[in-house]
Formats: structure tokens, sequence, C-alpha cells
């Protein structure tokens, strides 16, 4: 009797566990702007993830966000990274991939909870996973390389020089704009102009993960269905590109 007691206990607490998703902060507020898929928050927002854990992510007031951290090869999917159900857990995924203060497995696996925690069902939200795990953004120890000293209106292309000399595969980004300051510069006797330029502009050099076509990652939607595979099955799958 105490066995099949303590049998019906674990269960509960099986089944309590595995419907705890975690939960956000409150509604999402937004503001679209005239850009095709960028929003800007209204407000403070944030997910904490389930079990004992309770991973808390956050998104700032202010934040801008567009989706991009989910592969547009998945859009077909969901119809927009930023539309419906998806919505709060895309913003929370896509400041995770900015911040990058948690691995990239933990934060592909907080996008998962997240979006079964706002109602997304689990065929699509295995096939939303698979999506990031294996074609999204990957980070190790961040690699900063600091740009040269420029002037701001330059620091764009400086950037993009920087990107041409990178091997396929390979993207650096600016992840911190330095800071902005003013001199004078001698244009020719007794006259000067004032110049603004950039110092200590860091940049960071990214592994970009390639892009499966639609027949891969159909094939793999239709055998996530079909199978109904694991998260653990899901990482395992050798993916056609």
């Amino acid at each position: 009797m105490k066995n099949l007691l303590a049998i019906i206990i674990l269960a509960l607490t099986t089944n309590a566990y595995s419907a705890d998703w975690g939960k956000f902060s409150g509604p999402l507020r937004v503001e679209f702007l005239h850009s095709k898929h960028d929003v800007k928050l209204l407000g403070d927002f944030a997910y904490t993830g389930p079990g004992p854990e309770k991973i808390f992510w956050f998104a700032p007031k202010g934040t801008v966000t567009d989706g991009a951290s989910i592969p547009q090869i998945a859009w077909s999917v969901v119809g927009g990274p930023l539309d419906g159900q998806y919505r709060n857990a895309a913003v929370i995924h896509d400041v995770a991939c900015v911040n990058r203060k948690r691995s990239w497995q933990q934060t592909h696996m907080a996008f998962y909870t997240a979006m079964r925690a706002a109602g997304v069902d689990i065929t699509t939200a295995k096939t939303m996973y698979a999506a990031v795990y294996h074609f999204g953004p990957r980070w190790a120890e961040p690699t900063h390389i600091l740009l040269p000293r420029t002037k701001s209106k330059l620091i764009t292309s400086k950037l993009e020089e920087f990107n041409a000399d990178l091997p396929a595969g390979k993207k650096a980004i600016l992840i911190d704009e330095g800071r902005t300051i003013s001199r004078n510069v001698s244009t020719g006797f007794l006259k000067s102009e004032q110049v603004d330029e950039v110092v200590g502009a860091v940049i960071e050099v990214q592994e970009q993960q390639p892009q499966p076509s639609k027949e891969a990652f159909e094939k793999m939607r239709q055998e996530i269905k079909e199978k109904n595979l694991s998260l653990s099955q899901i990482e395992q799958l050798p993916v056609a590109r």
C-alpha cells in the first residue's frame, strides 16, 4: 500500500512538473515600428523558466527587436517571428541571443519552454526548437577586437572592411559603440575643423550557422511530427543542408 501511494505521489509530481512551462511577468506591450518586423517594448518584460532552477530572462523597456534570432526558414511555420503566440517567446529569445549571458543551449531551451508557456502546441514548438537549435545563433566565449580609432561616420564602413577579410562562415558585429570624442583637426594655415571620432569600439567575431533548404527543413519537420521526437532526439538529428 505504501509503495502504491509513493507511485501515485511520484506520478502526480511528474505531471505537475511537466505541465510547468514557467511564466511571463505580464502582458507584452509593444509598439510596431515603421520597419517591416521591428517592435519596441513599451515596458519591462520577463520570463521565468520552469523547474527548480527558475532561470530569469529579462527584456528591458525600450528594447527594439525583430525576431531575427529565429531562422527565416522557420517563418513558414509561424507566419513571422513576432506573430501570435510566438511573440512573447521570440522577444525573450532575441534579447537573450544579443546579451549572451547564458549558453546558446540554455537560451534555445528557454525559447522552447517559453513557447509552451505561451500556449504553442507541442509539435510546432518542437519544430521551432529544432530550427533554433540547428540553425540559430551559437556562441562560445566572446572574441572581442577593438576597431581602430576612426571618424564616427566611417564606423560602418570600417566594420564592412573587417568583414571582407574574414573567412566564409564568420561575421563580425558591433557590440560596443565605444565613445565619441570631438577634436579639432588642422585643414590649412590657421584653419581647422571639428571632427567626431569613435574611440574604443568593440566588435565580436561570430560563427554563422548555415541555413537548410526548404526541402531539408520540411523533412525534419515531418520526422518530428510523425515520430513525436523528444528534444534530445531532435538535438541529435543529422541535418541535411
